[in-house]
């Protein structure tokens, strides 16, 4: 382990990537720009920690190691389990060394470091946290398991109330946070940037009615709700297409339920679309719709729309409500009603002008969120460098 005055570790839960591969290389550098720009040039080494899907080892790339202790047996509880462990060896392993700073991507990630800090002084581990979302949800709506979901949340809670520093990413998160016991003072929100903001154009809505989702294409992004809303849509306006753009494991249902509800004609799957790709995708659309069951930490597709010039129709929960302003640059519906979402998807394809309105208000939305980024990512890095100084 690291001899380092100061380590950095980043809990991967549960897979942490091979740095020799070039492709998971340019992931993990893009994942630093995202959240901690300044910290690959930092000169601190900086562990990824967890557990290899198909590898163990470790590798390194400069000031960058990837550690898996475990080659991952590929059940995710159990490997979760190997992953929290190794982060906590791990943690405790730099910590007699020198100063360790825990860094995780989720609470939920971040329960090895947050043991660590328990047991270890209390300067030679801290402990900062995103937060994205509420993970315990997941398996409360989608999985309906209220054991896992108060488990959950009991560890949600445990790392949050330790953490040092919680980065939240909009104001849903930020209350998130705070009902599970962050200190209010060691909070600093944090917007997600969209990498091709300076690229981004409006153009005119094109001649035929389209509706976009793009996303993970899994249960909880209700995409099932939407083609069942797009039934409805379609007796009104004919002509309407659907585009989906992403990929996940519930792709496979939701093409065979295209086709049980005679929606061939009208619906198209994209895959992942790459970033000049994705902007032909807001091009085409009238709408972006994201008709979430889970409640989303924020939804950034919703910003990249506003980019685009184009309204945003999501459900009325969660990190949604940060962005949509019903009635302004969109319309917040119920989850998981599909009627009530068909109706907003055709008050935006039938009325033109409102679509174009809507369009240049949600613009306005996603530069003031945008807007607020690079103060803030400035505040990140100040504080976590006071974490690694402080005596």
């Amino acid at each position: 382990m690291s001899k380092h005055p100061v380590t950095f570790l980043i809990a991967n839960l549960p897979y942490t990537l091979d740095i020799s591969d070039e492709k998971a290389w340019d992931f993990i550098q893009r994942e630093f720009q995202r959240d901690f720009p300044w910290l690959l040039d930092s000169g601190y080494l900086i562990i990824l920690s967890g557990v290899g899907k198909g590898w163990c080892g470790r590798g390194q790339r400069g000031c960058v190691v990837s550690r898996a202790a475990f080659r991952g047996i590929g059940k995710i509880p159990l490997d979760a389990l190997l992953a929290w462990m190794t982060h906590f060896v791990d943690a405790l392993a730099a910590s007699r060394s020198g100063r360790v700073v825990g860094i995780a991507p989720t609470p939920e990630a971040g329960f090895g470091f947050a043991l660590a800090r328990s047991l270890a002084r209390k300067e030679r581990v801290r402990l900062v946290v995103r937060v994205q979302g509420h993970t315990a949800s997941r398996s409360l709506l989608v999985h309906r398991s209220r054991w896992r979901f108060r488990l959950l949340e009991w560890i949600e809670s445990f790392v949050i109330r330790r953490a040092d520093l919680v980065i939240p990413m909009g104001e849903f998160t930020r209350q998130l946070a705070l009902k599970k016991g962050a200190n209010q003072g060691r909070i600093i929100v944090l917007p997600f940037p969209v990498r091709w903001m300076d690229s981004a154009m409006i153009t005119d809505l094109p001649p035929r009615p389209c509706v976009l989702f793009a996303g993970r294409l899994e249960k909880e992004k209700g995409v099932h709700i939407l083609l069942e809303a797009l039934k409805h849509v379609k007796k009104a306006v004919p002509s309407v297409r659907l585009l989906i753009a992403g990929d996940g494991s519930y792709r496979q249902h939701l093409e065979e339920l295209v086709g049980r509800l005679q929606l061939s004609q009208h619906v198209s799957f994209l895959g992942w679309l790459a970033p000049e790709e994705i902007w032909q995708a807001y091009r085409e659309a009238w709408v972006l719709v994201l008709p979430s069951i889970l409640a989303e930490g924020l939804g950034m597709v919703l910003v990249e729309a506003g980019l685009m010039g184009r309204p945003v129709i999501g459900s009325g929960l969660g990190g949604i409500r940060d962005i949509i302003q019903h009635g302004y640059n969109g319309f917040l519906v119920p989850p998981g009603n599909a009627k009530a979402l068909a109706e907003a998807i055709l008050t935006v394809l039938m009325n033109r002008d409102l679509a174009h309105q809507m369009g240049l208000a949600n613009l306005e939305v996603a530069w003031r969120y945008l807007s607020q980024r690079d103060e803030a990512l400035e505040r990140v890095r100040r504080a976590i460098l006071a974490l690694v100084n402080e005596q």
